[in-house]
């Protein structure tokens, strides 16, 4: 599983070749590579992102106004190992990888077992962004979107925790969907590392259960009313007209978790 955190700072100027690194352009990226980090290991990242980049355009119907070509190419930037990665990226110390929605960019670091679902969890944050355009989204709901792609197309790694879930919900100790709406970055990080697992089971977990329920043309008509202007609550109303609320959703989720 991937944990990831939104970027809050770091030490690379921005639109430069960072002092260190070495660059690798393709037609929708930029992959800066520590020293340290080897050309197969920054072309094999280069080759996985440019196609799930397509993947999960097309996945969800994520069609924006502007493609990532030239100048607006996304960047990524490769440091060599986690300590420098934490030291010139200044990610949170729990993450594999955080990412500037509104640069396009994505910090990370090698780790052969897990590159590929960062790259994932990563780009499907940037592409659901862009696509909904600015505003106050759920957590959980971007975490969810990420964490589904990531599921899907990594062999499982949330589907695999899901007995964890049931457990939680049996013993009333999942978090309450109008709380878990409420959850952000900051308030994220004060959590404990089973309390962290557990929102992001959780926020898995509901994705999967409205594409279930509903099939993913439905889904995509969600999508399109976030695009649209309204909040979390207002589109999973306007698009899945059974759950008027979040506690209407709540209740069929846990059913469907318990059976």
């Amino acid at each position: 599983m991937v944990f990831s955190a939104l970027f809050t700072g770091s030490k690379i100027s921005a639109n430069t070749v960072p002092e260190g690194f070495k660059e690798l352009r393709c037609e929708h990226f930029v992959v800066y590579y520590e020293e340290g980090v080897s050309r197969e290991y920054a072309l094999e990242v280069k080759n996985i992102a440019e196609k799930f980049y397509r993947t999960i355009t097309g996945e969800f119907n994520l069609i924006r106004d502007k493609l990532w070509l030239w100048e607006n190419r996304a960047k990524i930037y490769i440091a060599k190992d986690k300590e420098s990665f934490l030291n010139k990226f200044k990610c949170s110390e729990w993450s594999a990888a955080c990412v500037d929605y509104k640069g396009k960019k994505i910090y990370t670091y090698p780790d052969d077992k897990r590159f590929k679902p960062v790259l994932i969890h990563e780009l499907t944050h940037i592409i659901f962004r862009e696509y909904v355009g600015p505003g106050n989204r759920a957590l959980w709901l971007d975490e969810g979107m990420a964490t589904y792609m990531e599921d899907k197309y990594d062999k499982g790694a949330y589907s695999r925790q899901l007995k964890f879930l049931k457990k939680k919900i049996n013993n009333n100790e999942y978090i309450n969907l109008p709380e878990l709406n409420d959850i952000t970055y900051k308030e994220l990080n004060t959590f404990s590392q089973e309390k962290v697992a557990l929102f992001y089971v959780e926020s898995f977990s509901i994705i999967y259960f409205v594409i279930k329920e509903n099939g993913r043309h439905n889904f995509w008509r969600f999508l399109y009313y976030l695009k649209s202007g309204k909040n979390t609550e207002s589109a999973l109303a306007a698009a899945f007209y059974r759950w008027k609320n979040l506690e209407e959703l709540e209740k069929q989720w846990k059913r469907f978790y318990q059976e």
